[in-house]
């Protein structure tokens, strides 16, 4: 028969262990803090130039000097992690439909300049190995998750598999609105640095706090640039955890957010975050 004092012993261990994973831990150290300056990430390349979240767009980022792009991934019809915001392909391309219908063939057809109405030449949705193997020496890259299932698909396990094969590791930020899907890439890689996205808009009430911080743990925190407080950023950083603001495009707001500690930002315009960093 089992010694009762011995389950007493274990289970407060794990008691212990618990409290101690969901209120007291710190963010690890992330190689992407500057003091004194604004991270700049590029939001889905440079759209006010060319249509986001496309090589071209990618390009006009890297031409600007950001400190790193942010883009988003899903999987198409046969397994395909492509560069792409919305599901639907009606709102930035020639087709019809949604990605987890089309294959990656049927996708690579369409244009995804079609709204530019001719000022771009014809432009793919690209995969997101193409837009890895591109990136330059010492940038950054934020990878956003997005599926249309709550549970995993697997896009997690291909997305962390083409950031190694590009030796970016240390250079990659993941992030997402889904906790269990930051979950799983904590375990797929734990050296990878993960991102919980903050928003009080456009997604379920139960994603509009903070509710699985402390489960998940992020190294940073996104959050919408119309809900962050000196408050949330001073919390935050007594954990650890770099605060990230998005989408953030008007002067204005830039001082702002960097008054208050805010250690980077999402925009459409970084030649514009970039200069008014340095004048401050």
């Amino acid at each position: 028969m089992i010694d009762p004092s011995l389950i007493f012993i274990v289970m407060a261990f794990i008691a212990v262990g618990t409290v101690r994973r969901l209120w007291f831990w710190r963010a690890r150290e992330t190689p992407f803090y500057r003091e004194g300056r604004l991270l700049c990430l590029a939001h889905r390349g440079v759209p006010s130039l060319a249509p986001e979240n496309t090589l071209p767009s990618f390009q006009e980022a890297f031409t600007a000097g950001v400190d790193g792009i942010e883009l988003d991934v899903m999987e198409t019809a046969d397994g395909v992690v492509i560069v792409k915001h919305d599901f639907d392909l009606e709102g930035t391309t020639d087709g019809t439909g949604y990605v987890w219908d089309t294959t990656y063939e049927q996708l690579s057809q369409l244009n995804a300049a079609h709204t530019w109405q001719g000022q771009i030449p014809k432009t793919r949705i690209p995969r997101l190995a193409e837009v890895l193997e591109r990136l330059p020496a010492n940038m950054i890259v934020n990878i956003e998750l997005k599926s249309y299932h709550w549970r995993s698909t697997g896009l997690e396990a291909k997305v962390v598999a083409l950031v190694r094969r590009n030796r970016l590791v240390k250079r990659t930020i993941i992030s997402s609105f889904n906790p269990y899907w930051l979950l799983r890439v904590r375990w797929l890689e734990p050296e990878l640095r993960i991102g919980y996205i903050l928003s009080d808009v456009d997604v379920p009430w139960i994603l509009r706090k903070p509710y699985f911080l402390n489960l998940v743990r992020p190294d940073l925190l996104h959050v919408g640039a119309e809900i962050v407080t000196p408050e949330m950023v001073i919390q935050a950083h007594r954990r650890g955890m770099q605060v990230i603001a998005w989408t953030v495009n008007n002067r204005p707001m830039i001082a702002y957010l960097k008054s208050i500690g805010v250690d980077g930002v999402f925009t459409d315009f970084p030649e514009l975050v970039l200069s008014v960093d340095r004048e401050s």
